[in-house]
């Protein structure tokens, strides 16, 4: 997943937007527990405030049971 010119990156990581209908899936806290991430991570990647680290988003996806190309938006 690589940046375009208008994203800015954090911590090397470019910040993938998780897609709106995610927040409707689940509370964060009971994502955070399905994938094994803390609620303020989930969190920090709703708001973009960080970037989504390759090892979450997968971790969000086995979760949610679904594909990664379905959470994150390039």
């Amino acid at each position: 997943m690589n940046a375009t010119p208008n994203e800015k990156t954090t911590s090397g990581h470019n910040r993938s937007v998780l897609l709106p209908g995610l927040r409707a899936a689940l509370t964060q806290r009971e994502l955070g527990e399905l994938a094994g991430v803390g609620r303020g991570t989930v969190y920090e990647l709703e708001v973009r405030h960080r970037g989504a680290v390759p090892r979450t988003v997968r971790r969000l996806a086995k979760a949610l049971e679904t594909e990664i190309s379905n959470l994150v938006k390039e």
